[in-house]
């Protein structure tokens, strides 16, 4: 199994809920714009951890690549073609009518948008519970 391992550093735990600054590395070091691009040097992410970790802590984070890629695309893919259907829908359905098919096209995409945010916070939740990334100290 791919493991993706990160280091990181605790800026908050709340009772086993961290808040964990990651560090990037990878690309950057051998990108031509290195230092000058918009690009954030750390992220943060918030995940559980039944250890006793402390704010300024170095953590690893670890988890399997194949579910983190898997959840990636699911989150960049779904809304997209959410945003499909809902554009097609209207076109599809109600091209021969006297309604404004503009305006439905558009509170169509809008309303699938929504449908897919919601998706994916139920996505979030679930996978918040699974703990999929574990932490350890360095």
């Amino acid at each position: 199994m791919d493991t993706v391992r990160k280091e990181g550093i605790v800026i908050d735990n709340n009772k086993g809920n961290l808040k964990v600054q990651i560090f990037r590395n990878g690309a950057c070091g051998a990108c031509a714009a290195k230092g000058s691009c918009a690009e954030k040097k750390t992220t943060e992410i918030e995940l559980f951890s039944h250890e006793d970790l402390k704010k300024g802590d170095r953590v690893i984070i670890e988890g399997s690549s194949s579910e983190v890629s898997k959840l990636t695309a699911t989150v960049y893919i779904v809304p997209v073609a959410m945003m499909l259907v809902g554009a097609l829908i209207p076109n599809i359905f109600l091209k021969n009518t006297a309604m404004d098919i503009n305006l439905l096209t558009l509170l169509s995409v809008v309303i699938f948008f929504a449908i897919s945010m919601i998706f994916i916070k139920k996505l979030d939740k679930n996978v918040k519970n699974k703990n999929m990334m574990r932490v350890r100290k360095a």
